[in-house]
């Protein structure tokens, strides 16, 4: 990537001079506008895994010493040198891949919510084996543009094309979208949405999707430890892991102004995810009175990024290395699943 050149005119006896002064990138600019005109610049989830106490030998125990970290709203520029490269393993097959991410500098990722040290200790920089949780396709949107299939008591939907906006009438509300047809969303492994509020008390605390049924037994269920109070005037970003079976407490989370709030995720005894679709469903609690905004309700596939090098570090930008291991090819995990 090449130097930005700056042009100034400057005053000399009555006439203009046209001088080339460098100047520096502003790439957290440069990556907005790319965003706006292209598909080449969006924004990606930053995921670190847990990382675990070590004993007198360096060799990793059970318990957790610093939680996992998993920021979506990272802007990047991906630069992929080979995306997919089908490999036959012993284990079957898989996919690789490798790349550069560039991204703005270490100061100006810091000042964004969620990776501010100020509220954040835990994300200090970006290192080897992080990832950047990228979108693949989208395999399934729940429709927002509207307000038909939308249902749930003491709700009042509304939309203006883009969000659905949810008048709440009693503390606990339950808005849900019922599929008409059949959407498969098997080949999707993560899920992510926008929430937002209005009267400053409505709380999020949980979703669930069910499968050919709504019945507790056909139901995946992603309930908050702590409920999280809606902001107001930003919007709050879930993206998650969709996670087969029940994984108990912890399992994943989400981040608000820098503070951690874990789920614990359990699934029906007869949830598949070789099932169609049937609900998407959200609680809130702490809602009469306020207005709750809902967009952007999707799975998909994701393509992760693992920082394998750094390429460059300056005052500008960031430029990484980085490599893809995505696991079995879509075929294998439905005929597995089947």
């Amino acid at each position: 990537m090449g130097m930005i050149i700056h042009y100034a005119c400057i005053q000399n006896h009555g006439a203009l001079i046209m001088t080339v002064k460098p100047g520096s990138i502003n790439m957290a600019r440069i990556l907005r506008h790319m965003a706006q005109r292209s598909n080449q610049s969006r924004k990606v989830t930053f995921y670190r895994a847990p990382l675990y106490t070590t004993d007198d030998y360096g060799v990793e125990g059970g318990a957790i010493a610093s939680n996992e970290i998993q920021l979506p709203g990272l802007p990047a520029l991906i630069r992929p040198a080979l995306t997919a490269d089908y490999q036959r393993q012993r284990s079957g097959q898989n996919i690789i891949g490798a790349g550069r991410i560039y991204t703005a500098n270490l100061s100006t990722i810091k000042g964004m919510p969620n990776f501010n040290q100020d509220n954040n200790t835990d994300f200090n920089e970006i290192e080897g084996w992080d990832k950047f949780i990228d979108t693949s396709r989208n395999i399934y949107q729940v429709p927002t543009t509207g307000t038909t299939y939308w249902s749930g008591s003491n709700c009042a939907y509304a939309s203006d094309g883009v969000m659905i906006t949810v008048t709440a009438s009693a503390a606990t509300i339950e808005p849900s979208f019922t599929v008409s047809g059949t959407e498969n969303i098997l080949e999707a492994d993560r899920i992510t949405f926008k929430l937002k509020g209005s009267g400053g008390t409505a709380q999020y605390k949980k979703f669930e999707l069910y499968d050919t049924d709504t019945t507790t037994d056909n139901r995946s269920e992603y309930q908050l430890q702590s409920n999280i109070t809606l902001p107001t005037t930003s919007w709050l970003t879930v993206d998650v892991p969709f996670i087969s079976g029940t994984t108990g407490t912890a399992a994943t989370t989400t981040y608000k102004a820098g503070v951690r709030y874990d789920y614990d995720i359990s699934n029906g005894d007869t949830f598949k995810y070789t099932d169609a679709l049937k609900k998407f469903q959200f609680q809130f609690t702490n809602a009469s009175g306020n207005l709750i905004y809902i967009k952007d309700i999707k799975l998909y596939k994701s393509l992760e990024w693992s920082v394998h090098s750094v390429k460059e570090l300056n005052d500008d930008f960031n430029v990484f290395n980085v490599v893809r291991t995505a696991g079995r090819i879509d075929s294998r995990r439905r005929a597995d699943a089947s």
